[in-house]
């Protein structure tokens, strides 16, 4: 269980590495999830588009990012070894954190932050 733990706090500090401007909209003991919330122009319409999320079981993490990008801007945004570790679903579950996953994760969330920067999403 130490080493879940242990996987779970680095994925939600390299998660945290982007609030703000996004916004943690669930932060427990066993899940952290991050949305972008953009206040529009107007009377305060919200528009909120999902970031990434890591979920703590008893013997692993489950890692999900936005599974509406699409499978092309996934492999732009992505690298191949996280791609292969990705279910259909684009959840990447693991049980020990390593230096690749760790750099690769990183790598990721930067590409993603840029993505949604790009977009006006923040």
């Amino acid at each position: 269980m130490e080493v879940v733990n242990e996987a779970f706090n680095v994925l939600k500090e390299l998660l945290s590495s982007v609030v703000p401007p996004f916004t943690a909209t669930i932060d427990d003991n066993s899940q952290y999830e991050v949305w972008a919330i953009k206040q529009e122009a107007g009377k305060s319409q919200e528009n909120h588009v999902f970031f990434g999320k890591v979920i703590k079981h008893a013997d692993s993490i489950t890692v999900e990012f936005n599974d509406h990008l699409g499978k092309d801007k996934l492999k732009e945004l992505f690298s191949a070894y996280l791609l292969q570790k990705m279910n259909p679903h684009g959840r990447i579950r693991i049980h020990e954190m390593n230096h690749q996953l760790h750099t690769d994760l990183q790598g990721a969330i930067d590409s993603i932050w840029r993505y949604y920067n790009s977009m006006g999403w923040i």
